[in-house]
């Protein structure tokens, strides 16, 4: 368990996983800019047990106040294969808990365990142009804009251009 200020990130137990299902497949607990696709509830479950088994090709920690109310989810995952990086994504739930500051903690708690877990020298944010709230926790956390992967997504009916920050060990041992 990692602790934040007034939350804490887990991973995701068995118990979890039906609660999980439901958020991850609520509309309005996906905001403006993530896809609205369905997960199906056996391809998650299974998702997630392959995932106590092993963090080499993705790890997820559940945001969960105090009281064990899950408010979303930070995870990070490995890309491309010759890259020494992962990639961090992240959502809120909880849409009253937006603005407060709880995801800027939150990637922040990723990215120092990231750092100081596993030999790697880089991390990425890729998050649609629009998403003005993801680019301030990008920014607030000491990722550095790269630029812009034109139509590199599909949601919502379209495609859509991806802004991509990254930060590297050498400058997150600055800060």
């Amino acid at each position: 368990m990692i602790k934040g200020s007034c939350f804490h990130l887990r991973h995701v137990q068995k118990d979890d996983i039906p609660e999980l299902i439901r958020l991850l497949n609520a509309p309005e607990s996906k905001g403006d800019f993530l896809s609205l696709e369905m997960m199906l509830p056996g391809a998650l479950e299974k998702k997630f047990e392959a995932e106590s088994l092993s963090k080499e090709l993705n790890e997820t920690f559940l945001i969960v106040d105090h009281d064990g109310t899950i408010l979303g989810r930070v995870f990070h995952f490995k890309t491309i294969s010759y890259f020494n990086s992962r990639e961090i994504g992240y959502g809120l739930f909880a849409s009253g808990q937006r603005g407060k500051g709880i995801m800027t903690e939150a990637v922040q708690l990723l990215t120092d365990y990231l750092f100081k877990t596993l030999l790697i020298n880089r991390l990425e944010i890729h998050m649609h142009v629009d998403n003005i709230a993801s680019e301030k926790v990008a920014i607030n956390c000491g990722y550095l804009k790269e630029g812009i992967a034109r139509g590199a997504s599909f949601s919502r009916g379209k495609h859509v251009d991806m802004a991509m920050y990254a930060l590297l060990r050498h400058e997150w041992e600055v800060l």
